[in-house]
């Protein structure tokens, strides 16, 4: 054809990272934002900056409406302000119940565990806001109360709130610098944000998520299911080294893979499990892919390597794009699956 009808040079193209950019802004930017098409747009990833409003909007925690977004806001920040005045810094240990006391110490023991990898969650300030919120949520929740793995789940919220309301770098948050300069203000704003999305990221499951034992060990069960009928060569492999799945994928469902990811990983990883409302039936999934990803790797093994190499996944290189392939083959298996085509 003519030169006319070539198509230009790719630079002059809006990129994909761009129209992504382009299309969250539309749907954000608007009197009354359309919750089922974000979610679809988040399911893939969310810009950074995108990400602190999508969230909280995502879990229903802020209004789609932006007439009631800022009344709302205020009286569901000071709703969580009397919960911690009334069961954090009223808390006695002579008159506390055993339930409470018990909770209570539990949280503290957990403190120093929480995202190691990151030196924000070491400092006084942080643990004693981890502490409040986790708290609160125990007396809330009496039906499961604290478990451990929840201390680990409110820190992608902590970090995102934390730079949206600092503007702060990444490493400025992680690092823990931005604390020297934040307001007393601002972090009560994003405890109580923290609490709630956590809060409602955990209630509105459509599936249960249940920390404890008994719920993880069925999740490993399904996920031994998915793996011998995926890849039948890596589960013989397993079962010929007697590597109990248990051993390697307790943590995994726990922290939701938090510990096994880098913080950019992670995030694009919350990004999907914000905006799906089965979350925690589709970890199996995701748990599934990371894998079949070291099939090879580990089919060449013996037990102690294969114990060893899943406690320390060789994950330092793997980015969000890596993330994206192991969501969608998470999710083209989860589709085939429900439908009974494995």
């Amino acid at each position: 054809g003519s030169a006319a009808s070539k198509p230009g040079p790719l630079l002059s193209r809006p990129s994909f990272k761009d129209r992504t950019l382009a299309k969250f802004e539309g749907l954000l930017d608007v009197a009354v934002v359309a919750l089922p098409e974000l979610r679809v747009l988040c399911w893939s990833g969310c810009p950074e900056r995108h990400r602190a409003d999508t969230w909280r909007l995502l879990l229903q925690y802020m209004p789609s409406n932006a007439d009631r977004r800022d009344a709302m806001m205020v009286r569901l920040r000071g709703e969580y302000a009397d919960a911690v005045l009334k069961y954090f810094e009223c808390y006695d240990e002579a008159t506390a119940s055993v339930y409470d006391k018990t909770m209570f110490n539990q949280i503290a023991v957990d403190l120093p565990r929480t995202n190691p990898s990151m030196h924000l969650f070491q400092l006084p300030e942080t643990q004693r806001m981890l502490h409040r919120i986790l708290y609160v949520w125990g007396i809330r929740h009496p039906g499961t109360g604290y478990v451990q793995g929840i201390n680990d789940l409110v820190t992608p919220f902590i970090f995102v709130f934390l730079q949206e309301a600092t503007g702060g770098s990444s490493q400025d948050v992680v690092s823990g610098r931005v604390m020297e300069t934040v307001s007393r203000e601002v972090l009560q704003q994003v405890e109580a944000d923290s609490y709630h999305c956590l809060t409602n990221m955990l209630d509105n499951a459509q599936d249960n998520y249940v920390m404890d034992s008994k719920g993880i060990q069925e999740k490993v069960f399904v996920l031994k299911r998915i793996i011998e009928r995926l890849d039948t060569k890596l589960y013989a492999h397993l079962e010929a080294m007697e590597v109990e799945f248990l051993q390697f994928s307790f943590r995994w469902f726990n922290c939701l893979l938090m510990r096994e990811f880098s913080l950019p990983c992670t995030l694009r990883l919350w990004d999907t499990y914000v905006a799906e409302s089965k979350f925690a039936s589709f970890h199996v999934y995701v748990c599934a892919a990371v894998l079949v990803d070291f099939t090879n790797e580990l089919q060449s093994m013996d037990f102690v390597e294969i114990i060893t190499f899943l406690q320390n996944l060789p994950t330092d290189s793997w980015d969000e794009a890596k993330i994206d392939m192991i969501v969608a083959q998470a999710y083209s298996w989860c589709q085939q699956w429900s439908h009974g085509h494995i």
